[in-house]
């Protein structure tokens, strides 16, 4: 099955005072069960992540700018919530750089609280030991169709 982030920003909807909640939704009805939906809004969007929690999504949120904040709903429990990068697009080294930027540009990585579920077209050899050595705990899986899934969280 293949895996897709879909994004939405809806900043500029905002900013005009504009209400974007029909067009979320919408967007959440075309969502497969492995898809992401990825938000950018001008601030976290506390009620929108509780009708979508009683929904069974789960979010991960990161906050770019003063003004831009980044969710990612997903459908899936989990203890706790995973960022997703899409980095098969990316040609090497590039899925390795923009994985460690990542975990080193958000507090939330460092301290547990995030975890990063980076899907590449194949298993990130010279990544893991990074991973190793930085103190990150990591699952490997090959869905197959070029999809390497990975799991990464900060060792307990």
């Amino acid at each position: 099955m293949t895996r897709k982030i879909e994004v939405l920003d809806v900043r500029e909807m905002l900013r005009a005072k504009e209400e974007p909640f029909a067009r979320i939704m919408s967007a959440v009805k075309e969502l497969e069960p492995n898809d992401v939906l990825e938000l950018h809004a001008t601030f976290q969007p506390d009620p929108l992540i509780r009708v979508l929690g009683k929904q069974g999504f789960t979010h991960a949120v990161v906050q770019e700018e003063a003004e831009h904040f980044v969710v990612q709903f997903y459908q899936g429990d989990t203890e706790i919530p995973f960022f997703h990068l899409d980095n098969r697009d990316l040609d090497p080294p590039n899925p390795m750089i923009r994985t460690l930027e990542f975990l080193e540009d958000h507090d939330a990585c460092a301290s547990g609280a995030l975890g990063v579920e980076i899907w590449n077209v194949r298993v990130p050899a010279l990544l893991l030991p990074e991973l190793d050595e930085r103190g990150f705990t990591y699952e490997v899986n090959d869905e197959g169709n070029e999809t390497v899934q990975v799991k990464i969280r900060r060792a307990q």
